[in-house]
């Protein structure tokens, strides 16, 4: 003999409405399912669709993650944490500008090694795969491009120059206009 299962009858509308208003009252889940003849989980369940809430709810807070299921911090994070970052943030600002503008395939090969290797140490093995390749291509290539003609021309190099130069003066007169604006929101204590 099969054994049927024996479902409970559906809840009109009406019941629904008064099972709301029992269990935001605070009354039990059991309780509400056997006054309205229906199971406790059909109860938690229409209440964790419609959001039912009782009056002392309070939204449990959670530790905060341990640190290996932390997201990876942010560049401006990690300098706070180690100020010395700061110097090889601009190491690599210099090679990326020496790269762009003064280009040899020994630099080339170099930065696209370091690349590859940071991006292997973060567990990003596709992007450090496409710096190898970029690697080796630099590797077989190399003669050839130092035999080339350089790739720019002398005014190139003045606008580069210039470019940059007017990029740090910006920066400078950006910090200087911060610096100001700082002390100006700064309540005089003689007042």
């Amino acid at each position: 003999m099969t054994q049927t299962q024996h479902r409970p009858p559906r809840l009109t509308a009406e019941a629904w409405a008064h099972a709301r208003e029992d269990f935001i009252a605070g009354i039990s889940c059991a309780v509400i399912a056997e006054r309205y003849g229906t199971t406790d989980r059909s109860i938690r369940r229409r209440a964790a669709i419609e959001g039912w809430r009782r009056p002392d709810f309070l939204p449990t807070r959670l530790a905060p993650p341990p640190p290996w299921m932390a997201g990876p911090r942010t560049r401006d994070e990690e300098m706070e944490i180690d100020p010395a970052l700061e110097e090889v943030a601009a190491e690599a600002s210099t090679s990326r500008f020496g790269l762009l503008f003064n280009p040899d395939p020994r630099s080339l090969r170099h930065y696209a090694f370091r690349q590859a290797a940071e991006n292997a140490a973060v567990d990003r093995p596709q992007q450090a795969l496409s710096w190898m390749r970029l690697v080796q291509l630099a590797e077989r290539c190399g003669a050839r491009l130092d035999m080339d003609s350089s790739a720019f021309r002398d005014i190139d190099r003045v606008r580069a120059s210039y470019l940059h130069r007017l990029n740090e003066e910006f920066a400078a007169g950006r910090e200087a206009a911060f610096a100001e604006t700082t002390e100006e929101a700064a309540p005089d204590p003689a007042t």
